[in-house]
């Protein structure tokens, strides 16, 4: 084999992580199946409330306005719920990114470094005494 090209190397690095990276995506579809889940529960406890007699059930319930008031407050949750679980997914493919640009700057600095120095062996100083 002869010698890589810089971008034959610079491609050669690769991804690494492979578990991280997906548990980041695990993480972000988690979040949004939570915000579906909680926008569906929210919107179905406020048609039960609307249109279900619960106090002919024997319950008391409240009404409506304990109806809507449940949705906002379910809705609320799921809304928190879904951005702390997409916002870990993403600081997982944050702190990735980090170590890609870290890991590609070594690599420059490194071939900057080795192309700075000379060729040639340099000769010992001279011992003048």
């Amino acid at each position: 084999m002869g010698p890589r090209s810089r971008r034959e190397e610079i491609v050669s690095m690769g991804r690494r992580f492979t578990a991280l990276r997906v548990i980041g995506t695990v993480f972000k579809v988690l979040g949004w199946i939570a915000l579906l889940f909680g926008l569906l529960v929210a919107v179905l406890v406020l048609i039960a409330s609307l249109t279900l007699d619960f106090e002919a059930a024997g319950i008391d319930f409240g009404g409506a306005v304990t109806g809507v008031v449940a949705f906002i407050v379910i809705l609320l949750f799921a809304v928190i719920q879904f951005l702390v679980l997409y916002a870990v997914g993403e600081s997982i493919y944050v702190f990735l990114s980090i170590e890609e640009s870290a890991r590609r700057s070594a690599y420059f600095s490194q071939h900057l470094f080795n192309a700075s120095q000379a060729n040639y062996a340099i000769p010992p100083p001279d011992d003048e005494e």
